[in-house]
């Protein structure tokens, strides 16, 4: 299909949408643009074209959404409606809210990537997507030969290298050699900067994306359901736990059995005192701040016991590390439970009721990003996101999930 006057194609559109974001990303890590000012607004300038060419494109593929069922259409709707409040509830007439809210990844637009669940409906888009990892991979690689990393580097450094832990889930086999060569330097570089970055949270990535693949390879397919089944409800459990009895008391019971470095406790307590009742529900807005006591504490004690520069947050925070408190944070528990229950449901359609490893691979990795939304990975227009709900839009299509491997083999090629 064209687009106006034939002159552009939407998977060409597509395509430059997420080039855009990868290279507003490499831009970002490698520049640290700040203030008002020529750079930021050419570094920025590339976010905005990714998200302005998104929303088109799912504008006009809107009518794709009548491929998914009507109660999970209802959801959607409902996320996104409830986005748009969030971020219309920051709105200000101050040029630094503007620049803040549309020009930071974790602010305005995180709440609208969802809409990928419209353009995830066509599987051949993965051939899109894929190639743009690659792209991803060859970026990080050159920026890691010619730039120095130090141990104060911005963590921004491992995002374009996440979506290794994708490519493992759909099977490094199936790619041609060079790009399996590819592959294993990005993984070296990931493992590396992960090591300098001190990010756990990466080798956590990798350690449940090997878990699942081990899991998929039991034979007995019986055993295998049960063991999946039993893992989605016991985290739901987890999930209920946390949110009612209490993250520290589940982290201190947790702590009994095997002892671990936490740092976590100390957000959920903080937000949570900070929100009142209706801002536990509803949310402070995309531009929603709270008061963090730990970070007040640590710039007294850095700044007036040891004479130091403080490098660390404001008091008052604008984001937050943990996703769920992020979206707890900027939308309230409404947002928090409308997004939960797609990424749940969605995990639970690819892995139990698909015909191709290709959606149950997607589905595994709906689940691994579910799961470390508990502990990590604030939304964010970047492209670990973009992923994400390209492949929940793939799996809540049913005649997707009908599609044998057969089938995906002639729309998806794996290169």
């Amino acid at each position: 299909m064209r687009l106006y006057r034939m002159f552009i194609t939407q998977k060409e559109l597509l395509k430059l949408a997420i080039y855009a974001n990868v290279i507003y990303v490499a831009l970002l890590f490698l520049f640290r643009p700040d203030g008002f000012n020529i750079e930021n607004i050419v570094i920025t300038s590339f976010l905005l074209t990714s998200v302005v060419i998104i929303l088109f494109l799912c504008y006009i593929n809107r009518k794709n959404l009548l491929s998914i069922p009507k109660t999970t259409r209802i959801i959607f709707y409902l996320l996104l409606f409830w986005s748009v409040i969030v971020v219309v509830r920051s709105f200000s007439l101050n040029l630094q809210d503007w620049l803040t809210n549309f020009g930071n990844v974790y602010m305005a637009f995180s709440w609208f990537v969802p809409v990928l669940i419209i353009l995830g409906q066509k599987v051949e888009n993965w051939n899109v997507i894929v190639g743009a990892i690659f792209f991803m991979f060859m970026v990080m690689i050159f920026a890691y030969a010619f730039f120095p990393v130090e141990g104060k580097s911005p963590t921004e450094w491992t995002w374009l290298l996440r979506p290794i832990n994708f490519i493992f889930l759909l099977g490094v086999y199936r790619f041609k050699l060079t790009n399996r060569i590819i592959i294993i330097i990005a993984l070296t570089i990931y493992i590396l900067l992960a090591i300098n970055l001190k990010q756990r949270i990466e080798f956590l990535f990798l350690f449940l994306v090997l878990f699942f693949l081990i899991i998929e390879r039991l034979k007995h397919i019986k055993i295998k359901r049960v063991f999946l089944k039993y893992i989605i409800f016991s985290f739901v459990i987890l999930l209920i736990l946390v949110f009612t009895y209490g993250y520290e008391n589940i982290n201190r019971m947790a702590n009994n059995i095997v002892e671990f470095q936490d740092s976590r406790t100390f957000l959920f307590n903080e937000l949570f005192d900070d929100l009142s009742n209706a801002e536990t529900i509803f949310g402070k807005g995309s531009l929603g701040t709270y008061f963090s006591p730990f970070m007040e504490h640590t710039k007294n004690y850095i700044t007036n016991y040891l004479n130091l520069e403080w490098w660390g947050d404001a008091s008052d925070r604008i984001t937050i590390e943990v996703g769920y408190l992020q979206m707890i944070l900027k939308g309230g528990f409404v947002l928090f439970l409308l997004t939960v229950t797609l990424m749940i449901n969605s995990a639970y359609l690819a892995i139990f009721k698909s015909n191709s490893k290709f959606i149950k691979r997607l589905g595994l990795f709906i689940l691994i990003m579910t799961i470390l939304s508990l502990i990590s990975f604030r939304p964010a227009f970047t492209p670990t996101f973009i992923i994400l709900w390209f492949a929940i839009g793939t799996v809540l299509n049913k005649n997707n999930r009908k599609m044998t491997d057969e089938d995906i083999q002639k729309r998806f090629l794996f290169r």
